[in-house]
């Protein structure tokens, strides 16, 4: 008998730890970063853009933004260096970035009492993430300066993984661990960043190209 109920046992733990612990990535509203099209078979120039910002997670997005305007029929300089490039640019695109992350004080519910009902593997620790694209826009011919374009993103982000979702192991005690991991997981999970730029920073790259 006694074997019996530990076989049982470690069939519940393989069932949580195998179903219970993970949320695939989702941005629900993703759809409201679909790029404008731009017919632009006949478009010639050449670009320089200039980075104002070398965190890893914005210059990801505007070497993406570089990249679909090479897609779009121009040649692009990036990074631009003036009188460092052998081609001139015809125009310059002088680009600053901002980038802020934060997780949400719901997480704190999903994790208790919603581990009773495996919430986060059902619904996820919900994040944001704030990006903001400053860009000035110079015609190097002229110096004529275009007026400054702002480009704000924010996502709103669905996700959970093991690191936090271990905490389902309240189910074998009074909820404590529950508890206290829902208060530590109302923070932003920096893991997520990677995991959304892999998915998603074409069609970012894209629109804010």
């Amino acid at each position: 008998m006694g074997k019996r109920v530990v076989a049982m046992f470690l069939v519940i733990i393989l069932v949580i730890a195998t179903s219970g612990c993970t949320h695939v990535l989702t941005i629900p509203n993703m759809r409201m970063y679909k790029p404008d099209f731009v017919n632009s078979t006949d478009v010639t120039g050449i670009i320089g853009i200039v980075n104002n910002d070398s965190q890893p997670d914005t210059n990801r997005l505007v070497n993406s933004m570089a990249n679909n305007l090479k897609k779009n029929g121009f040649k692009v300089i990036f990074p631009y260096y003036a009188n460092q490039n052998s081609d001139n640019a015809d125009f310059i695109l002088k680009v600053n970035t901002m980038s802020e992350y934060a997780g949400k004080g719901s997480n704190f519910f999903v994790n208790f009492p919603g581990f009773l009902i495996f919430a986060p593997a059902l619904f996820g620790y919900g994040y944001r993430a704030n990006y903001t694209f400053d860009v000035d826009i110079t015609e190097v011919a002229t110096q004529e300066t275009l007026p400054r374009l702002t480009i704000p993103i924010v996502l709103d982000i669905r996700h959970a993984a093991i690191n936090r979702t271990w905490t389902e192991v309240s189910w074998f005690e009074v909820g404590v661990i529950a508890f206290v991991g829902g208060i530590i997981f109302m923070s932003y999970d920096p893991s997520v960043t990677n995991l959304v730029l892999d998915k998603y920073e074409g069609k970012l790259g894209d629109y804010i190209a």
